[in-house]
């Protein structure tokens, strides 16, 4: 069944996907660090969709917010994800499943004096399998009951699971994959104002607490092990419809944590960034949109991320 109004899948994102760039973002990139705005949006029941995302990051932010690029390196990131979509039905609510391949190609370029090292990598990401469920003021609608829907609060849970299968080699410093399996557990919550979701003036705020938890990696660049604290982050979007099919929004992200070790040894590069950014997007017809975002670190200590990323998403209702 196809949507009447865009409900965009949420990525990447990101800014975690191992195409996390900051929105991602989502996604998500750039991944995608972020999931992006409206993101966990109610659909009717039984929606699939499609997303294809580019993205275009430059600063020191790698294709996982877990493994920012370190020594003052700055990194170039063009990348995608294809992303498939298909809503669910349990106990009444409504829920979501995807499955998301990020890829592309990444150049490090270090310079030390009037010397320049560059290392580069490309190829496909770490597959990402993700399930969203309603808990709260999701009902499984059809498409009839959507158009009259008037939300409120709605609380949703989030579980994804990071497959390492992206190209990786411990002798580069560069990889598109993490060579390691990871999972994310998130609680998107959203407060709505306006009579319905297609409400031509609809407004919305929406928070996004969320963890990433990470297996050792058993090749690491240095030592025989390496493994990773917890990745604490919080995203957070104020949105607002301009009419029909036209909507805008205000993007933050907060990231804390993701301390390493090596062998047992910590190597004391606990993370914080908050990124600030701004979305738009345009439903093109009843089932094709494109989205366009922005979003950059303004903050962050010796070990954050840092840098820019641009993020194009074009979706297509089935």
């Amino acid at each position: 069944m196809k949507a009447r109004r865009r409900r965009p899948a949420p990525p990447v994102a990101a800014l975690y996907a191992s195409a996390h760039l900051a929105l991602l973002l989502h996604c998500a990139a750039a991944c995608a660090q972020d999931e992006g705005a409206r993101a966990y949006e109610l659909a009717p029941a039984g929606s699939q969709a499609i997303s294809v995302y580019g993205m275009f990051g430059r600063g020191d932010l790698d294709f996982d917010p877990g493994a920012p690029v370190s020594g003052g390196a700055q990194l170039n990131l063009n990348g995608g994800i294809i992303e498939y979509a298909h809503g669910f039905v349990l106990a009444g609510k409504a829920g979501t499943w995807l499955i998301t391949l990020p890829f592309g190609s990444a150049r490090r370029t270090l310079t030390a004096g009037s010397a320049a090292r560059t290392d580069s990598s490309s190829g496909i990401g770490d597959l990402q399998l993700t399930a969203a469920f309603g808990l709260m003021g999701s009902p499984a609608l059809s498409e009839k009951d959507y158009d009259a829907y008037r939300p409120r609060v709605a609380l949703s849970v989030l579980t994804r699971l990071y497959v390492p299968t992206g190209a990786y080699d411990r002798n580069s410093p560069v990889n598109l994959g993490q060579n390691r399996w990871a999972g994310q557990l998130g609680v998107p919550l959203a407060f709505y104002l306006g009579d319905s979701l297609l409400d031509p003036s609809l407004t919305s705020f929406e928070l996004i607490p969320s963890a990433i938890v990470y297996r050792d990696n058993h090749q690491p660049s240095t030592g025989t092990v390496s493994s990773q604290q917890p990745l604490l982050q919080v995203e957070a979007h104020i949105t607002r419809n301009l009419g029909s099919g036209v909507w805008v929004a205000l993007d933050g992200l907060v990231i804390q944590g993701g301390e390493t070790s090596t062998d047992g040894v910590s190597d004391h590069n606990r993370q914080r960034s908050l990124a600030l950014g701004a979305t738009g997007s345009v439903d093109l017809s009843d089932a094709v949109s494109a989205t366009l975002s922005y979003t950059e670190e303004v903050s962050k200590n010796r070990n954050g991320l840092s840098g820019h990323v641009i993020r194009l998403i074009a979706w297509f209702a089935l």
